[in-house]
């Protein structure tokens, strides 16, 4: 049937929701992230207890499977072409629930460090968003269309988004940074990046130490944010956290208007203009330290579980609540999310 919106008595009786009626709406905004937090990955998901119960078919042209929870509860999801995570799962209840946030009046924004490639083909497969961002903050879509204003900001730096000269061949500050890190030996990702380009350092302590050593030297129009030894290199005017400000300004949306629904370190600089801050997973021990550093971010009760984890946080949303209301999930361990209180103060975005 049809979505029921969930009240926010149903948010008290679940134990995820504000403990009293919220006049008006906390959140106009939602900023999310994708890998691990609206789209999720079984290699993570079923460290929590969450199982595939029935796979895809991925002969069909929208292959769907289900995901059930340890209970038995059950999920049908699309499924979003391999990366190199795997497949992605979407649940539907996930599409509904941003379907109903923004018939709220509640503007949707997917923001990912995902390569040009990557974000369009997921496009269609995810709940429909408002603007999507790529490229860790370069690339600005409404609608399909590219923000050629916000590119034009820094085409000093990356050159045009939308180009057909070759990586190698762009003499942007940009690019000659990255030919410089590729002929120094380090595994430098250039395909479908136009406003960034990705250095995986595979865990070597010694290529991170390279890595480190040309960020020390690098111009100051470059930044750089890394997350599980992959290193993301863009203009310094973009960035998750440059990107949402961006959008802020456009839509005359203050930062305790805004929500970020979140789960890793690169995505600490959009969290820090947000007033709200939702987390579905804990995906490294820093994140686990930087949610105890704040005692007022909400990690999901059903925290790793996937599509489960992130729709309890939506619903909680959608029932009109903020982040310093009602309980959040346990910390402690960085993993199930089961038990007390989380933990204190503001971390900022790393440097």
């Amino acid at each position: 049937g049809g979505l029921r919106r969930p009240s926010v008595g149903d948010a008290m009786a679940s134990g995820t929701g504000a403990a009293k009626h919220i006049p008006g709406r906390a959140v106009r905004a939602i900023f999310s992230d994708l890998d691990g937090t609206l789209v999720h990955f079984s290699q993570w998901f079923e460290r929590h207890g969450v199982r595939i119960v029935t796979p895809a078919d991925e002969t069909l042209a929208a292959p769907k499977a289900v995901v059930a929870d340890p209970a038995g509860e059950e999920r049908i999801c699309r499924v979003l072409p391999k990366s190199t995570m795997g497949l992605g799962y979407v649940s539907e209840r996930t599409v509904e629930l941003v379907d109903a946030l923004r018939e709220d009046g509640v503007r949707f924004v997917v923001i990912t460090a995902a390569r040009k490639s990557t974000l369009l083909e997921r496009l269609e497969l995810l709940p429909t968003c408002d603007v999507a961002v790529g490229e860790c903050g370069t690339r600005i879509y409404y609608d399909g269309k590219l923000d050629m204003d916000w590119a034009s900001r820094f085409e000093a730096v990356s050159g045009p988004l939308e180009t057909d000269v070759p990586p190698e061949d762009r003499p942007q500050p940009l690019w000659r940074l990255c030919a410089r890190m590729r002929e120094a030996g380090l595994k430098v990702d250039t395909r479908s990046y136009f406003g960034c380009f990705r250095v995986d350092t595979q865990g070597s302590e010694e290529q991170a130490a390279l890595v480190e050593r040309f960020r020390a030297e690098m111009h100051a129009s470059i930044a750089c944010t890394m997350n599980l030894a992959k290193y993301d290199f863009y203009p310094a005017v973009c960035g998750k956290g440059n990107a949402v400000r961006y959008l802020q300004g456009k839509y005359d949306l203050r930062p305790e208007e805004c929500a970020a629904l979140f789960d890793d370190d690169n995505d600490l600089p959009m969290a820090a203009e947000c007033c709200h801050r939702f987390l579905p997973a804990l995906t490294s021990d820093s994140i686990v330290a930087a949610v105890k550093a704040n005692p007022t971010w909400r990690v999901a009760k059903r925290c790793g579980q996937g599509v489960f984890a992130v729709e309890e946080l939506l619903e909680f949303i959608l029932a009109g609540g903020s982040e310093t209301q009602g309980d959040t999930g346990d910390v402690a361990s960085g993993q199930n999310g089961e038990g007390s209180e989380t933990p204190v103060g503001m971390v900022g975005p790393p440097q």
